[in-house]
């Protein structure tokens, strides 16, 4: 499809759009919504995993932004490594999709291709295993969409 902007929405737009768009919500309650294309991971409530338990949604992404991690201690790291493998391995288990993203606010805090692949690695997942999942995701999600011509 070619697409280089995906734009992040909190509601489904009332009407086709000419852009690509993935309905996002920071509330990890919306696992088990069906309008919602990608549920950010920040805070893990105690309820979390019984939700994730019982999310059946198909082709789910799960998000977890680099930004929030760099800024733990190494205890923190560690729970947070064992928390990317425990999400990556239901998401793999149930159709769903895990989405690491720098989560930057401007340039300055991007994170580049290979440190996402020394994360990826550290969480004993194959980067180029996650790239191609992560692509086929996108170009799902963003093909079940609508589009009104730009012409």
């Amino acid at each position: 499809m070619g697409v280089n902007v995906i734009r992040l929405l909190k509601n489904k737009p009332l009407a086709s759009t000419t852009f690509p768009y993935l309905v996002a919500s920071g509330d990890y309650h919306d696992l088990a919504s069906k309008d919602v294309d990608l549920v950010e991971i920040t805070n893990i409530g105690q309820h979390f995993y019984e939700i994730l338990n019982h999310t059946h949604s198909k082709k789910l992404g799960i998000e977890i932004a680099i930004s929030k991690l760099r800024a733990t201690d190494d205890q923190k790291l560690a729970r947070n490594v064992a928390l990317i493998k425990s999400i990556h391995s239901f998401t793999e288990k149930h159709g769903n999709q895990l989405v690491l993203t720098s989560g930057a606010s401007s340039v300055f805090e991007m994170v580049s291709g290979r440190c996402f692949d020394a994360l990826l690695n550290l969480c004993d997942i194959k980067p180029e295993t996650y790239w191609i999942s992560l692509n086929k995701w996108l170009e799902y999600k963003i093909s079940m969409r609508c589009y009104a011509s730009d012409t």
